[in-house]
């Protein structure tokens, strides 16, 4: 229903950056934004073959004793791929504005399928220049370790588990698009049962109750075959795969400290959520029942950006003049909200659907965060290491500055989206931290089956009330597509918005200051403390206690 959808996390997904990378990759910083237009842009890069040949031909000729040509060849290599990382950016918009385009998913998924072999291939190459004559020496052991254990993998096993990876990860996408099952004669898909008009009441019951244990099923038989494949690309690694994702995501914490933290935020913030939501119901009913349209909406953004963070408002103007924003409603369009950095043209582009309803905006002003993150910093953001709490806490953190602005955004709704997205914070806190315990206890699973899955699911959404809030039943894991296209993902959310929580308790100049790190800031680092420290759990809930009773005498 509405007035759950706008409780749940704006659908963003992580940019896509690199092929899964711990290449390290010197970007020259960009000396000024890109000028060119979305619908001006081409999709063009090197050819990867040719790529893979050089690459081929430098790793026969180590031993020879040519060191300054090797090294040309390594890096003239690794600008090729940067290249290629770049229009595998592209290729992903263009996917994503039609997923059922068969042609433009086989672009998509070469590339990224190449750009993995690439990956390896430069890995091995700076490896063997690395131990020949000291190449990279001076990024450390910590570095050497790394480069010693990914090229040291079997690439060509590893290589074909990628590709399978892929291959299954597309097929749960055009599960989105395509899943449709047999009622009354006929094959329905979700968005054909959502539009039909001449099912009776009970009728569409029954036929959505079908399709949505029939999709459980499928999907749960794509994230089974994908934990195996998974598993197998850790062994191959000689990695834990939770803890090899953690670090892949910068994280300086261990999937270990994650479940610990989670137990805290279960005890404090449970009863906090069930309470604020007990207190604001009408008010979030009166919200759902809100229609905006996204002309006024995208106006009044410009001036209340600018009011915000200081030049935001020409970052603004900027994606909207260079058509750097798809918000077109489709049922071809991939379901879900993401911002990319397209490096060749060195801007970032958001991606989204407006549907008219306060969760249209949401999600509008949380992938602004991070399209103006990467226009502010991109040395700092894409270019930089990749931090995904860090990347997260860009948006949350906007949308916390935000909501002094929402009189001019949401008029007589303003103080309804606020407590609706004080909601929305919570849950993006408890959820983070849920799907990340369902993730890894499920690793831990031997042969788990769906059923098994839907019941562990079933577990946790009790611990974390979301079956007396929601009637979560066990399958709703299927519908977060980060689970099966970026594991381990989730609890960003959560961590995140703990993070900027307690950073944006000192306003906007602290948030400008994070946006404009320098790049390899860690997440710690630029807000200061540890979030998952128990005091810190504790003191983010009591502050958000105090604003919501604040908030809802108010309403």
């Amino acid at each position: 229903c509405l007035l759950l959808s706008l409780l749940m996390l704006p659908g963003c997904v992580p940019a896509r950056k690199t092929a899964r990378s711990y290449l390290r990759v010197d970007y020259a910083a960009a000396a000024r934004h890109g000028t060119t237009h979305f619908g001006d842009m081409v999709l063009s890069y090197p050819d990867p073959d040719a790529v893979l040949s050089a690459i081929g031909e430098a790793l026969a000729a180590v031993d020879s004793s040519d060191e300054q040509g090797l090294v040309a060849v390594y890096e003239q290599q690794r600008d090729a791929y940067a290249r290629l990382v770049s229009a595998a950016s592209l290729a992903y918009v263009y996917h994503a504005q039609d997923v059922t385009d068969e042609d433009r998913a086989m672009e998509y998924g070469q590339l990224s399928n190449t750009l993995y072999a690439i990956e390896q291939g430069l890995l091995r190459l700076e490896k063997a220049l690395m131990d020949c004559w000291g190449y990279h020496g001076e990024r450390g052991e910590d570095y050497a370790a790394i480069l010693e254990r990914r090229a040291s993998s079997d690439g060509d096993r590893l290589q074909t588990l990628h590709e399978r990876e892929e291959a299954l990860c597309r097929s749960y996408e055009r599960l989105e698009t395509e899943y449709g099952v047999e009622y009354g004669g006929r094959t329905w898909t979700f968005a054909e049962l959502m539009e039909d008009n001449d099912l009776s009441f009970p009728s569409f019951l029954e036929v959505l109750d079908i399709y949505e244990q029939g999709r459980n099923r499928a999907a749960g038989e794509i994230y089974l075959e994908l934990m195996s494949v998974r598993k197998e690309m850790a062994r191959e690694s000689g990695e834990d795969y939770a803890a090899s994702r953690y670090e892949s995501y910068g994280r300086t914490y261990t999937p270990e400290e994650a479940l610990v933290a989670a137990q805290t935020v279960k005890e404090v913030f449970v009863p906090l959520y069930v309470h604020l939501r007990e207190r604001c119901e009408n008010d979030l009913r009166y919200l759902a029942g809100a229609a905006f349209q996204e002309e006024l909406f995208l106006a009044a953004m410009e001036g209340a950006a600018e009011r915000t963070v200081t030049g935001a408002g020409e970052v603004w103007r900027y994606m909207l003049t260079y058509g750097l924003y798809d918000s077109q409603p489709s049922e071809k369009k991939l379901q879900t909200s993401f911002t990319t950095y397209l490096a060749d043209y060195r801007c970032p582009f958001l991606f989204t659907q407006w549907t008219n309803d306060a969760s249209s905006a949401f999600t509008v002003i949380h992938e602004f965060g991070h399209f103006l993150s990467y226009y502010t910093n991109p040395e700092g953001t894409y270019y930089g290491s990749e931090d995904l709490d860090l990347a997260e806490t860009d948006a949350q953190g906007l949308e916390l500055l935000m909501l002094e602005e929402y009189d001019a955004l949401f008029g007589r709704y303003a103080q309804a989206a606020r407590l609706c997205w004080l909601t929305n914070a919570l849950y993006a806190i408890l959820s983070g931290f849920m799907e990340d315990e369902f993730q890894q206890r499920a690793f831990a699973l031997e042969d788990p089956t769906v059923e098994d899955l839907n019941e562990l699911y079933r577990e946790l959404a009790h611990g974390y009330g979301f079956d007396v809030l929601f009637g979560y039943e066990g399958r709703e894991w299927t519908d977060i597509g980060h689970t099966f296209h970026y594991p381990f993902y989730y609890v960003s959310y959560g961590v995140s918005m703990l993070g900027a929580m307690s950073l944006c308790e000192s306003g906007s100049r602290a948030y400008e200051r994070v946006i404009r790190r320098s790049a390899g800031t860690n997440f710690m680092e630029a807000v200061g403390k540890n979030v998952l420290d128990e005091e810190t759990i504790r003191d983010v809930a009591a502050r958000v206690e105090y604003l919501a009773n604040d908030w809802l005498q108010e309403a």
